[in-house]
Order: structure tokens, then C-alpha cells, then sequence
């Protein structure tokens, strides 16, 4: 059968859900591509181009789905994404004959979107066996209506199945199938960094991220946290490494820190032997222990993201039900630096609270105090079926329907309603200028002054302009021998960006 894979252009690192998906369908005998719709158009130009019947933003896809003719096409999609996902879909439908699928974190928890016309069917959590089985029965002809972890039209009805149980065991699944991707987006192959997973689940409930209500919704269906074994993850390494470009791994596990007695310490011991290349990863302040950083840091760990979020102890525990104190971030923040391990930090402004502004600048105070290599800040971004969306609402910061667009950056403006405009501005004038201030901390003193100056596009070329610097340059500098390669596809996506402010 053939099955094509579509998702939004990624921004140098790959998606692993469609190259899993790949890899267990190509074990079925299946054919599979992959298609990327670009984000070089921004949404105004393909909607203003009355010139073609295909907008261009829409163009390669619609291309390989003429060349290919795939019987399913299956959608990975993000809360933001879905819009130009739902209006690529139309045109395909009407043009072409398959069956339409859509996964991911969006119609995971709005489930609604079953309904939307030309979708045939939504994956509502881990799709690895489920997918194969769906498609396996299309292929036999069989009834797929009963499908677990899928809602499915057919035959003029909407079946809602329940879950299936998660993945009990993360070794079974094959290797991702990169090269689908890289087929699909050569640049991402000549980026010298990629991205691997070592494990699923996160057990925590902070109230902004999608794993809450994930975990609720797979309670009794099986662990949450699974992890791979160190030798199948140094193997799959091994088999990357020496098929392609690679120079830097980034595990981007919810929280790489978090691991059973002695797995660290197996994985240290096998990277550094067979790997040597440097290497970074997710942690939470509170998973942080010394004997861990020491180990990871000699087999070549350079860098970690940690969420630091909000500075304000009170708000971060009752509005993002963090459970973390300053200390505790502090704390972790002194580990890391005794063993000359780069910090990045992960941080939420424009909170729907009173004061927010007071409160944000709490969060750039404690950022100065842990002093990271990089303070990356954004605006809080109210995933739909998340608690921190529901305090939104309930406090009047908030008002959602099912006709609130969700913007594609929680770096450009806040969502949420403020008291006054000028609050508005001073929030996202702060978030804009925060990472710079950290940089440059003798700043703090004039950051209110700089706050209420009406200059939020030209701070926000600033941010892009310090960001792109801090991850090209600072934190995983362009090798000598890719740079012809790569920075072409750093400045393209800089200017994709800034086009967008």
C-alpha cells in the first residue's frame, strides 16, 4: 500500500514520530514517502495568490501526491499547524482519491477535528502498532472502523475507539527511518546536529505541557516512563553516524535526567567508547544529581535545557504547578557549572495573572542570578485541554473557541487578554529583550525604560538576531568543513522568521 507522510517544515531537527511510523510500516511490505510543506510562503501570500489552483505553500506536496498517488496520507500536526494542514487537505481531496489521517499532539486532545470535512480519520495517542494495523486492515479490505487509539469515519458514521495500551517495551520498535525525511528535505541531512530519543513519558503535571492530561488519558493502559536500553540507543548512534553527517546528538527526551539506578552510568561509559561526538540533552532541576552530570559530562555532554519558566516561586507553583523551588533550580544550575556543563533555560512570560509584568521580570532576575550560556524566553502559549488554559479562561486572560487562531510561534505576541495595552506591550517587550539582558546584565537597571518604548518589531529582529547567534555561533558553532552547507540554510530560516514578525 502506498502511504505518504506530510508535516509542516522543521527547523533543523527531525521529527521522529514520522520516521517511526516509516520504519514499521516499511517492515510491513509497505511503500511510504514523506512530504514537507514549506513555511518559505507565509499563510497571507498562499491565500492571496489567486494565480494557481495550488497555492504555493502547498505546491511541492500537491506535486509528489500527483507523482505518488498514495491510497493514505497521514498528517503529524501541531496545535497551530492544523489550519494550513486542514486547508492542503481540501484541495488534495478534491483532486485526488485516499484516505486521510491526522496525528499528533492536535487532534490528540481536540478531538473535535474528526469532524472537519475531508478527514477520514484521527490518531488519538501513541499510533506505533495502532497505524500498522490500521492501514494493514485497508489493505485487506477489512472493516477498520474498530480500530483502537483511532477515530474513524466510515460508512457516514464517527467511530470513537478508545486507547490502545502505550508501547511496553521502547526496544521492539525499529530504528527510525531517516532518510525518508532527509528524501524529502536534504537539509536537514547536511545539518551536522540530530536529534534522538532515548526514552518516552514524563510523569510530571506542569499545568502549560501537554503530558498531564497525555498520562490521564493513558492511566491503566500502561507505564509511562520507558526507556530504551544504552546499548540499542549507542547502536542506533553508530548506524547514523556512520551513514550520515554527524557531529553533535541531541537526545530530546521530556527529561533525559530522569533514569532507572545505573543506566547513566552504562550509557557514559558506551557513548564515550563508541561515540565521542558531544552531545546535549532535556533535564528538570529536580532529576539533577552530581554523580549523573560528572558521568554524562566525561562521555561528552557540553550543554543541557532545563526549565527554569517563571522566577516567581508562588506563580510557578500555582499557576504552572511546577513543584520546584529557586533553590532547587539554583542548586542544579551550581552542579552543572562545577562541571563546566552549558546551561540553557527554558523560560514562560505573559502569565495570566495580576501583574504579570512584575512577575516576568522575577523570571529574568533568576535567570541572572543561575547566569546560563543561553536564556531562551517565550510567551505563554495556551494549548488547547491544558490546565494553564483553563486558569486563563476561568481568570478572564483567555477567551477561547473554536475560532481562536493559534499563532506558530509563541515568540512574536501573547494570546492573552491584559489589562491595558501598555501591560500588553511591557510583557512582550520584556520577553524580546530578556535573553539579551542575561547576556548582558548591567542592561537590568534600564529594562523598564526599554520596556515602555513602542520599538516590540524592531526588539523582536534583536531576538532572532541574539538567538541565532547564540546556537550557531556560542553553543554548536558551524564545523569549517559544513559551513557552506549549512549557513544558507541558518540565514533562510532566519529570514522565514523575521518575515513573520
Amino acid at each position: 500500500m502506498k502511504v505518504l507522510l506530510v508535516c509542516k517544515e522543521m527547523i533543523a531537527y527531525e521529527r521522529t514520530a514520522i520516521m517511526l511510523l516509516s520504519s514499521n510500516l516499511k517492515k510491513e511490505g509497505h511503500q511510504v514517502k514523506a512530504a514537507i510543506m514549506k513555511i518559505s510562503s507565509t499563510s497571507d501570500s498562499a491565500q492571496n495568490n489567486n494565480n494557481s489552483a495550488v497555492p504555493e505553500i502547498y505546491d511541492n506536496v500537491y506535486k509528489i501526491v500527483k507523482d505518488f498517488r498514495p491510497e493514505l496520507i497521514g498528517y503529524s500536526v501541531m496545535t497551530g499547524e492544523h489550519y494550513e494542514v486542514l486547508k492542503l487537505n481540501k484541495i488534495l481531496k478534491k483532486n485526488f482519491n485516499f484516505i486521510s489521517v491526522m496525528g499528533g499532539p492536535h487532534p490528540t486532545f481536540n478531538q473535535q477535528v474528526i469532524e472537519e470535512d475531508g478527514i477520514d480519520a484521527i490518531c488519538i495517542g501513541e499510533g506505533d502498532y495502532s497505524f500498522r494495523e490500521f492501514v494493514r486492515k485497508i489493505e485487506k479490505g477489512e472493516d477498520y472502523s474498530s480500530t483502537k487509539t483511532f477515530h474513524i469515519k466510515y460508512k457516514d458514521k464517527i467511530y470513537r475507539n478508545p486507547l490502545g495500551n502505550l508501547v511496553p517495551d521502547l526496544n521492539e520498535l525499529p530504528f527510525p527511518d531517516r532518510q525518508i525525511l532527509y528524501d524529502a528535505d536534504p537539509n536537514l541531512a547536511a545539518v551536522g546536529a540530530k536529534s534522538f530519543v532515548s526514552a518516552r513519558g514524563c510523569p510530571f503535571k506542569c499545568s502549560y505541557c501537554f503530558n498531564k492530561r497525555y498520562n490521564d488519558n493513558y492511566k491503566g493502559l500502561g507505564q509511562i516512563l520507558r526507556v530504551r536500553s544504552p546499548e540499542l540507543v549507542i547502536e542506533e548512534i553508530e548506524d547514523v553516524k556512520a551513514r550520515y553527517l554527524l557531529d553533535t546528538v541531541a537526545f530530546t527526551d521530556d527529561v533525559f535526567t530522569l533514569r532507572p539506578p545505573g543506566w547513566i552510568k552504562e550509557f557514559s561509559k558506551l557513548y564515550k567508547k563508541r561515540i565521542g561526538l558531544p552531545f546535549n540533552c532535556i533535564t528538570r532541576a529536580s532529576t539533577v544529581k552530581e554523580q549523573d552530570i560528572k558521568d554524562l559530562k566525561e562521555a561528552g555532554l557540553t550543554h543541557v535545557w532545563m526549565g527554569v519558566e517563571c522566577g516567581d516561586e508562588k506563580v510557578a507553583n500555582e499557576i504552572f504547578l511546577r513543584g520546584t523551588s529557586n533553590d532547587t533550580i539554583h542548586k542544579a544550575a551550581q552542579c552543572f557549572n562545577k562541571y563546566s556543563v552549558k546551561i540553557l533555560t527554558f523560560n514562560i512570560m505573559g502569565l495570566p495573572v495580576d501583574k504579570a509584568f512584575e512577575v516576568d521580570l522575577r523570571t529574568l532576575d533568576l535567570n541572572l542570578k543561575i547566569k546560563p550560556a543561553v536564556a531562551s524566553f517565550g510567551l505563554l502559549y495556551p494549548f488547547p485541554g491544558t490546565a494553564v488554559a483553563k486558569m486563563a479562561i476561568d481568570s478572564g486572560h483567555f477567551v477561547e473557541d473554536k475560532n481562536t487562531v493559534y499563532l506558530e510561534s509563541n515568540k512574536r505576541s501573547s494570546m492573552l487578554t491584559f489589562k491595558s495595552k501598555k501591560e500588553k506591550m511591557l510583557v512582550e517587550n520584556l520577553q524580546k529583550l530578556a535573553g539579551i539582558v542575561v547576556d548582558f546584565p548591567f542592561l537590568r537597571s534600564i529594562v523598564p525604560f526599554l520596556c515602555n518604548l513602542p520599538f516590540t518589531k524592531f526588539y523582536h529582529f534583536l531576538f532572532y538576531l541574539h538567538l541565532g547567534y547564540c546556537h550557531k555561533i556560542r553553543l554548536s558553532p558551524i564545523r569549517f568543513r559544513n559551513i557552506i552547507k549549512e549557513l544558507p540554510i541558518f540565514f533562510g530560516y532566519f529570514k522565514t522568521l523575521i518575515n513573520k514578525t
